[in-house]
């Protein structure tokens, strides 16, 4: 029989409703399995057990009285360690913040509190979301191959979700940090539309272009989560009004033809051979749904890292600027890029704000002629270790990056495996406060995928 640990949270909350399990029974074997591969996984930084099996008591007790509770109650989950949770350490994981103890709680994480979410730890992840791991707290490795790395920013959130450790985490994305990770690792990831997930309670890299967003094993499990954190937040001065369509459980699986916006094929020879493969199968698919492919072009595409890096390093540098005298605390990377930042010139950070709105601009216009775009996550699989941001050769963010600087929601999913038995993930992008019909055409081409378990978990129970 398989463990509840590997089912979807739909499914987990199904069982709970017809008592046929404890959510302490779950979250008790969420810890037990925590335990087995955590070593090896190196995901997370903080435990709650204690709280956590507090919380557990408290939806089980519920339950037994039939109470009428969210999706999320009694759900186990866990948050990339740069979302505040009063008295609780939130290190970033670097050694600037090793012994931080915010005084407040980040409006998404209580948002889960309030829908009665279970908060186990707080994962691993790359040094302030800067793209470099930090020594004193280590890589986080896949759990399809532990001699890769599970991706970054939020390393240890999607290494959890893949493992079952939780049925999902919130993470960040800057530029990529839960895209990249998720196709990594055989998740589903979603970087929202900008500013509808609140960052109140976030430690923030850059303003302008960071998101925060759910990653689940599912479009459908994704869709819980984001239904539930997403909306206008009075506290965040970068949080938008907008609105997306409620979570519809018995509509969700909906299906509708779709006119898809592809790049052509020049734009695609840094690709991979197996995730050229994986591409090429992902269009014959689409075509097999009925849905239209077609070729698109948007300006300033392939200037989308030079955009970035604008407009990143100079925000990242005004945050770090009361530390930036501590260089020995810093990864030796992270402190370079901090410093790069530091001298870039005030015209050339004005010219990137100027380039980001004519880029949102310019993809918003795409989305009059196609209802979704696709592209590969990244144009190869995992890796042993995380690129340097800004390399030529291993450009994790080439497709990732144009949809944080225009703030249109994408997702990652897997859909398929190199011959090494590495996930590669396909990323899809839609309008606006698109986000829920975004994840209803995730879910589709999800459905034309077999679940498999990372051979980690072999012989985990």
């Amino acid at each position: 029989m398989a463990s509840v640990l590997d089912l979807s949270l739909l499914e987990a909350a199904a069982l709970y409703r017809r008592k046929e399990v404890s959510p302490v029974e779950v979250t008790k074997q969420t810890y037990e399995r925590l335990q087995k591969l955590e070593p090896r996984l190196n995901a997370f930084i903080t435990l709650m057990e204690e709280a956590a099996l507090a919380k557990a008591r408290q939806a089980e007790a519920a339950f037994m009285q039939n109470g009428q509770l969210h999706l999320l109650a009694g759900i186990p989950y866990s948050a990339k360690d740069l979302f505040y949770k009063k008295d609780s350490l939130t290190t970033c994981a670097s050694r600037i913040l090793k012994d931080f103890i915010p005084d407040y709680t980040a409006s998404a994480l209580s948002k889960l509190t309030k829908n009665g979410a279970i908060l186990i730890g707080k994962n691993n992840m790359l040094e302030f979301a800067y793209g470099v791991v930090h020594p004193d707290f280590g890589q986080t490795n896949n759990p399809w191959d532990l001699s890769k790395t599970s991706g970054g920013s939020s390393s240890g959130s999607v290494a959890a979700v893949a493992s079952g450790i939780g049925y999902f985490s919130l993470g960040t994305d800057t530029g990529g940090s839960i895209r990249i990770p998720a196709s990594y690792c055989g998740t589903v990831g979603l970087k929202p539309t900008r500013g509808l997930v609140s960052t109140y309670g976030v430690f923030p890299l850059s303003w302008s272009l960071d998101h925060a967003g759910p990653i689940a094993r599912s479009a459908k499990d994704t869709a819980v989560v984001l239904d539930a954190i997403a909306g206008y937040d009075p506290k965040d001065p970068h949080s938008a009004s907008g609105k997306i369509t409620a979570f519809d459980l018995d509509r969700f699986g909906h299906s509708s033809r779709k006119r898809v916006g592809i790049l052509p094929d020049h734009k695609l020879t840094m690709l991979e051979p197996d995730v050229q493969k994986i591409y090429e199968h992902t269009l014959n698919l689409m075509r097999a749904l009925g849905w239209e492919l077609v070729e698109f072009e948007v300006r300033d595409w392939d200037r989308t890292e030079e955009i970035v890096l604008k407009v990143l390093l100079p925000e990242a540098a005004h945050i770090h600027r009361k530390w930036v005298h501590r260089k020995d605390d810093y990864a030796e990377m992270t402190h370079r890029q901090i410093e790069a930042g530091m001298g870039q010139k005030a015209v050339d950070y004005l010219a990137g704000l100027r380039d980001l709105r004519r880029y949102t601009d310019a993809v918003s216009t795409l989305f009059k002629e196609v209802d979704v775009i696709l592209t590969p996550t990244v144009a190869f699989p995992a890796p042993a270790e995380d690129p340097e941001i800004g390399s030529e050769e291993m450009d994790e963010m080439l497709f990732t990056g144009p949809f944080n600087i225009s703030g249109h929601p994408a997702v990652s999913l897997n859909m398929g495996f190199t011959r090494d038995g590495l996930p590669v993930g396909m990323q899809l992008a839609g309008p606006h406060f698109g986000d829920m019909e975004l994840l209803q055409t995730a879910y589709q081409l999800e459905q034309t995928q077999a679940k498999i378990l990372p051979p980690i978990l072999v012989g985990a129970e």
